[in-house]
C-alpha cells in the first residue's frame, strides 16, 4: 500500500508538470492573444484537471488505507510525519521525496495560474473598453453610490452636413 501511494504522488508530479508546461504556454497564447490556440489549450488543461481530480481520491484512498494499518496516522498528518511512520528507510525516503517534490510543483503551477489569470483579467478588460467605445458607452472606474457600475453613454452628434 506504501508503494502504491508513492506511485500515485508520482503520478500527480507528472500531471502537475504537464500543467506547469501548459501554463507557460498559455502565457505566450495570452500575450499573443491567439484565441484559436487557447481554445485548444484549455481543453488540455481540463484532461489535465480530469486526471488530477482522478490521482487525488486514488491518494486519499491509499492515505486511508495506510491509517487503517499504521497508528498515528490522521487526515491532519503532514507529509513529513507521514514519512517518519513509513515501515522501511526507502519507503521513508521516497514518500518524502515525491512529497516535497509534488508540494513545491503545486505551488509553482499555482503561482503559473494566478500569473495568467491577471492577464486573462487585463485582456478582458481592454476587450470591454473597446466594446464600450464602439458601442457609445463608457464604463468609470468606480463605482456609484449603489454599489454598481457607473455607465455614461456618449452622445455621438455626427454632422452628416460637412
Amino acid at each position: 500500500m506504501w508503494n502504491a501511494f508513492i506511485a500515485t504522488l508520482r503520478a500527480l508530479t507528472a500531471e502537475y508538470e504537464r500543467i506547469r508546461t501548459l501554463q507557460k504556454k498559455k502565457r505566450g497564447i495570452l500575450v499573443a492573444l491567439d484565441m484559436a490556440a487557447l481554445e485548444k489549450l484549455t481543453a488540455e488543461e481540463d484532461a489535465c484537471a480530469r486526471a488530477v481530480e482522478r490521482l487525488e481520491k486514488e491518494r486519499l484512498s491509499h492515505l486511508a488505507r495506510i491509517a487503517e494499518a499504521t497508528p498515528g496516522v490522521t487526515s491532519e498528518t503532514t507529509m513529513e510525519e507521514l514519512a517518519l511512520l513509513a515501515p522501511t528507510d526507502a519507503v521513508h525516503r521516497s514518500v518524502l521525496a515525491a512529497g516535497h517534490g509534488l508540494g513545491a510543483l503545486v505551488k509553482e503551477t499555482k503561482e503559473a495560474a494566478e500569473a495568467n489569470s491577471l492577464l486573462i483579467e487585463g485582456a478582458l478588460m481592454a476587450v470591454n473598453r473597446q466594446l464600450g467605445r464602439i458601442g457609445g458607452a463608457v464604463v468609470d472606474p468606480v463605482y456609484g453610490s449603489g454599489g454598481a457600475e457607473r455607465v455614461r453613454h456618449l452622445n455621438k452628434n455626427f454632422d452628416f452636413k460637412a
